[in-house]
């Protein structure tokens, strides 16, 4: 739940002449403006899973978009159930036959381990399927041909040996901390994942921030070698 200082999760993958968002909560056309990312730089919007607080922001950035005479198709991944719901979303706001309207392309992501979405520029990226309970979730791969760094985010999760062979040799590992809730992971079973995982660096997202020690909640990841941080707002992360 956000305070005030941190939104839902949100994470935004840049390149020269184009971004993915990834995750559509809070306010993302504030969110980008804040990044100094043009909306005309939006490439494609990919979404983990269909709950609230990853696509609750969706008919904001649509109707902005629309608003700022964006022309271009908006290309929008995720697993079907997800698209499902954002469809419904767009629809429940009347955004989804608008006169004038720019097309929402869906593009459902197989729920297969390794599965290669599409290349922009020099970023590979490739999704596997998660466990969150009973929810159609996928977590994230982007890599970096030319620099062959590499980046994953688990979505939100509980320990699965799926993301461990997806985050394996990573630079980073963006992994969930909500805690003992079920389909979710603690920091210290997203320390594990990364320690299985060989990874370099540990950022932990979607942990919560009221009525919690922060810092004992970071501690909680000690037993990850490499270094533990919890994401902030506006962090940036080299690709």
């Amino acid at each position: 739940m956000p305070d005030a200082t941190h939104d839902t999760v949100s994470l935004v993958l840049q390149g020269a002449g184009w971004a993915i968002l990834v995750e559509c909560g809070g306010s993302p056309i504030q969110k980008l403006s804040q990044l100094g990312i043009g909306l005309e730089d939006l490439s494609a919007v990919i979404l983990s899973h269909h709950h609230p607080d990853h696509l609750y922001g969706l008919p904001a950035l649509v109707q902005g978009l629309w608003i700022g005479q964006r022309e271009a198709p908006l290309p929008i991944y995720g697993p079907r159930q997800a698209l499902d719901r954002a469809k419904d979303l767009l629809a429940l706001m009347g955004l989804a036959d608008r006169e004038g309207m720019f097309a929402a392309e869906w593009h459902p992501i197989p729920l297969r381990e390794g599965r290669e979405l599409g290349c922009w520029g020099t970023v590979r990226i490739n999704t596997t399927p998660v466990l969150h309970g009973r929810n159609d979730t996928v977590a994230l791969r982007f890599e970096n041909t030319g620099t062959g760094r590499a980046i994953v985010y688990s979505a939100d999760t509980g320990p699965c040996p799926a993301l461990i062979r997806l985050a394996a040799g990573a630079d980073l590992l963006i992994h969930e901390a909500t805690g003992e809730h079920p389909g979710h992971s603690t920091p210290a079973e997203a320390a594990e994942v990364a320690q299985e995982a060989g990874v370099a660096q540990l950022a932990l997202v979607h942990y919560p921030v009221r009525g919690v020690n922060l810092e004992a909640w970071r501690l909680q990841a000690a037993r990850f070698p490499g270094p533990v941080t919890l994401a902030q707002e506006g962090d940036r992360y080299p690709l």
